[in-house]
This record gives structure tokens, C-alpha cells and sequence, in this order.
């Protein structure tokens, strides 16, 4: 186990109290960095997950970047992942659900 410095921003995957050490710290919240965590905390490992970002996801979050106009910033990425994760971590129980796109694409050329 590493010490951690306390006072950067951090999301713990378990409720447990706040701690001073880790067996697993993961430099960021995005889609792959969330799903590294969730296998080593299932593994019984005390695990954080740093991120810069005001928020988790990564790729697949949609963002209102433009008042009344939301950007899915790479999320067909997150369609790519593998339907074995899906079902192990049972994301579906969690909250993962799948939008449909419409129009599939947007890319205004000049």
C-alpha cells in the first residue's frame, strides 16, 4: 500500500471513509479507467480513481458545451466496449444504457 496526499479531487468506488492509503490508485475517470477500477476494487482492492475533470466518463460522457446544444465528445468509443465487461460488471443494473443517435453523424466541413 501507497500513502495518499489528501486534498486532490478524488471519487472513491466504495462508500468506505476516506483513508490515507491504497492498494490501487488509477489516474483517470474515463470509460477504461473506470472499468480498470471496477475490476481491481472487485478484486478486494482498496482502489481511487483521480480525475481531473469536474466529472466521470471520459469519451462517453454527452456535454451541454453550447447552451442548449449537447456533444457526445467520442461516445461511439463507449459502444465499443466489450460485451463480456458489460455483463461482469452488470453495467446495465448500474445505469449504463445506450442512446440511439439521431442523425448517427454530424461533421460539418467547411
Amino acid at each position: 500500500r501507497r500513502p495518499f496526499a489528501s486534498g486532490a479531487a478524488s471519487v472513491r468506488l466504495s462508500d468506505s471513509a476516506a483513508r490515507d492509503e491504497y492498494d490501487a490508485i488509477v489516474i483517470g475517470g474515463g470509460h477504461n479507467g473506470l472499468v480498470a477500477a471496477a475490476y481491481l476494487a472487485r478484486a478486494g482492492l482498496e482502489t481511487l480513481v483521480l480525475e481531473r475533470r469536474p466529472m466521470l466518463g471520459g469519451a462517453a460522457v454527452t456535454e451541454e458545451i453550447i447552451p442548449g446544444f449537447k456533444f457526445s465528445r467520442f461516445a461511439y468509443l463507449a459502444g465499443l466496449l466489450r460485451p463480456a465487461i458489460i455483463e461482469e460488471l452488470d453495467l446495465h443494473r448500474h445505469g449504463l444504457t445506450y442512446l440511439p443517435r439521431s442523425p448517427s453523424s454530424f461533421t460539418p466541413a467547411p
